[in-house]
């Protein structure tokens, strides 16, 4: 075996005391490293700063700091899509808008341990308002009569002081010989832990393995025989929207599926 590349990110969301969080990803791969920093009001998710780190490419450059001046005065939110991807032509670097994604992911999961903050009365309130939003969207989402826990069942408490929220992901694009090539990803957070390991022969799925080591809930696990359904298919090249649909769609975990793709964007060849 012969490892070809590798990618690894990690978020943070931290109070900043003033009535702030602090949150960034950064990312480090076989030819580059950058981060994205936001740094939003802990009340409304306002984003108040942004900006953009390199310090490593393939290609010569200079380390740089830029202030991101489309996300400013955005909220850091479900809704924020459209200006995320505002940032890859803003920097003319695709790359900027998975990483201020990433970020944003990470402070939406924050909202766990700021109920009061963001308007929530009690955990059963802030429950209850994302089970109405997220009806139908995943595995959890989609069986909510099956579930055997509650969010902060799974969670387990609902106060944290400083640091609230951490994601690792790493993927690894490995050289088996003969044309056979292997992909490893990892996901770990706060509330998360998923493994998948793809085998390609000749750009094909041959054989597709995975685990969700911590899920919400047990139905949230049974997204992985899902899996099974890459067998066979060329999925270089393969677009978000068609791979959850392959991996479930409503009924798939969206973990898994944000995992699969990062795996993708691993393939160098």
């Amino acid at each position: 075996m012969e490892a070809l590349f590798q990618r690894n990110w990690y978020t943070e969301v931290r109070r900043s005391g003033n009535g702030l969080l602090k949150a960034k990803t950064s990312y480090v791969d076989t030819h580059r490293e950058a981060v994205a920093h936001l740094t939003v009001d802990i009340n409304t998710f306002v984003i108040q700063e942004a900006f953009w780190e390199e310090q490593r490419s393939s290609q010569p450059i200079k380390a740089r700091t830029l202030q991101v001046t489309p996300l400013l005065g955005s909220e850091a939110y479900l809704s924020s899509a459209g200006v995320l991807k505002e940032t890859a032509a803003f920097l003319k670097d695709s790359l900027a808008t998975a990483l201020f994604s990433e970020t944003v992911k990470g402070i939406i999961q924050a909202e766990t341990f700021l109920l009061s903050e963001r308007g929530y009365s009690s955990k059963e309130d802030y429950d209850s308002a994302w089970m109405n939003f997220y009806s139908g969207s995943c595995r959890y989402f989609s069986n909510l009569n099956r579930i055997t826990k509650t969010w902060f069942d799974h969670v387990g408490e609902s106060e944290r002081t400083g640091n609230l929220f951490v994601r690792f992901k790493t993927q690894s694009f490995i050289n088996l010989g003969e044309n056979s090539y292997l992909l490893i990803g990892n996901l770990s957070d706060s509330f998360h832990e998923v493994n998948v390991q793809i085998t390609l022969k000749e750009g094909i799925v041959e054989e597709v393995n995975g685990a969700l080591l911590r899920a919400p809930d047990l139905v949230c696990r049974e997204s992985v025989s899902l899996l099974s359904n890459l067998q066979g298919i060329a999925i270089k090249g393969t677009g978000k929207k068609e791979l959850a649909g392959i991996l479930g769609g409503e009924q798939g975990c969206i973990h898994l599926i944000d995992l699969v793709n990062d795996c993708i964007k691993a393939i160098i060849c």
